[in-house]
C-alpha cells in the first residue's frame, strides 16, 4: 500500500479534495526524485564503508538523526504541517526514523568489529526498511497526487 492509498478511504468528495490539496501543498517543498535517490544511495555508501572502499567519516551518532537529510527536514516541517494528521504519513515518519537508526547501527557494528552482524543488518532489515520508504515515495498517488 502506497503512502497515499488512504485517499481512497475517504467517504466524501470534499474529504478527498482536502487530502489531495494537503498532498499538493506539502510536495511543493520536496523533490521526490532527490529524496528517493539519496535513500537508495545510502546502501551503496554503507556497502562501500563495510568493504573498506570509503573515505567517508561515517559517525553513528550523526547518522541516527532522522531530521537532517532532505527527506527528514521535509518530514518534520512541511510534511508534518500538511500531512501529520494522516496515518500513512505517520507511518512514513516512523519508518524513516527506523531507517536512520539501522544505518547508524550498521556503522556502529562495523566500528566495534562485528563485521558479520553489520553486513547481516545491512542486507536484511535495513534493506527492507529502505525499500518501504522508497515504495511509499514512488507510489503514483504520492507522486501525481491523483486518486
Amino acid at each position: 500500500m502506497g503512502l497515499f492509498d488512504f485517499l481512497k478511504s475517504f467517504g466524501s468528495k470534499k474529504e478527498q479534495e482536502k487530502a489531495r490539496e494537503d498532498v499538493n501543498q506539502a510536495l511543493t517543498a520536496l523533490d521526490l526524485d532527490v529524496a528517493i535517490g539519496a535513500h537508495r544511495n545510502w546502501k551503496d555508501r554503507l556497502t562501500n564503508y563495510l568493504e573498506g572502499h570509503s573515505s567517508e567519516d561515517l559517525r553513528p551518532e550523526v547518522i541516527c538523526h532522522d531530521d537532517r537529510c532532505d527527506l527528514g527536514k521535509w518530514i518534520y516541517s512541511d510534511g508534518q504541517k500538511q500531512l501529520g494528521q494522516y496515518p500513512m504519513f505517520v507511518e512514513l515518519r516512523a519508518v524513516h526514523k527506523i531507517f536512520h537508526q539501522q544505518a547508524s547501527s550498521v556503522v556502529a557494528l562495523h566500528q566495534s568489529g562485528k563485521l558479520d552482524a553489520a553486513k547481516w543488518l545491512l542486507d536484511g532489515e535495513y534493506t527492507k526498511t529502505s525499500n518501504r520508504i522508497v515504495s511509499r515515495l514512488e507510489d503514483p498517488k504520492f507522486m501525481n497526487t491523483s486518486i
